[in-house]
């Protein structure tokens, strides 16, 4: 029984270590930022430990810096966690084998990253159990908490510039929009988000810019989604005659 533990331990951190150090890397920053905005360690890491969505606790603190109403920043950080019901959703079949305390367990607290793991060794047939999955999420969990505590507890002994830590924020942004798919609708929704805060910005409506830039780039990437393909049904055909003398000279 302790030699099947300790082998579900390591095999556990083994997977878990990449993300726990991205995780201290990106959570001190997120840290400084909480104390700028008001927040003790203590604080930080009771929200770091029942808020799981890392871009959220960032946006919190940057919007609530930059003077943003209250609303506006329920409603953008609403919009930027509904990916989570996706992530459920694309889960829930593969945690049918455990039980049910075992898989509320596991969804009650997995991050993105612990997701995409145990998301890739179920879907692959690997031996991933509920104690892996959940040592998992606990795992790197934690080491986001304190992580985002010390982060806190330096920004409040230490004046660290926010523009500084704030570029955290922007900086994961791209890396996530980074390692988007190159689909039509990727940049749709892209290009759809980003004029949608350039001109909310240009004309004083900074408090709304981000609800209504998460609105529309979802709006421009289901319309992209609806437009006509290049090939599709009700595309000029090519002509028969190029085809074929093309064909030809091969």
């Amino acid at each position: 029984m302790q030699e099947a533990t300790r082998t579900t331990a390591q095999e556990v951190l083994a997977a878990a270590w990449p993300v726990m150090l991205s995780y201290v890397a990106v959570g001190l920053p997120c840290g400084v930022l909480a104390a700028k905005a008001g927040m003790t360690p203590l604080m930080n890491f009771v929200l770091s430990l029942t808020f799981l969505s890392g871009g959220g606790q960032f946006m919190m603190s940057n919007l609530w810096l930059a003077g943003t109403p209250l609303l506006s920043i329920i409603a953008s950080v609403a919009a930027i966690s509904t990916r989570f019901a996706l992530y459920s959703a694309s889960l829930a079949p593969y945690l049918k084998r455990f039980g049910r305390r075992q898989s509320l367990a596991i969804a009650c607290c997995y991050t993105e990253e612990a997701y995409g793991i145990t998301l890739s060794r179920l879907a692959s047939g690997d031996a991933w159990t509920a104690r892996h999955a959940l040592g998992l999420n606990v795992c790197v969990q934690l080491t986001w908490a304190v992580s985002c505590a010390a982060g806190a507890a330096l920004g409040s002994v230490v004046d660290i510039p926010t523009a500084i830590a704030g570029f955290a924020m922007t900086s994961l942004f791209i890396y996530l929009l980074y390692a988007q798919p190159r689909t039509r609708g990727t940049v749709c929704a892209a290009l759809g988000a980003a004029v949608t805060v350039a001109l909310c910005k240009w004309n004083g409506l900074g408090g709304v810019a981000v609800p209504l830039a998460a609105l529309m780039g979802v709006a421009a990437g289901m319309a992209s989604g609806l437009a006509p393909r290049r090939g599709s049904d009700g595309e000029k055909p090519a002509a028969p005659a190029a085809s074929a003398k093309g064909s030809g000279a091969r």
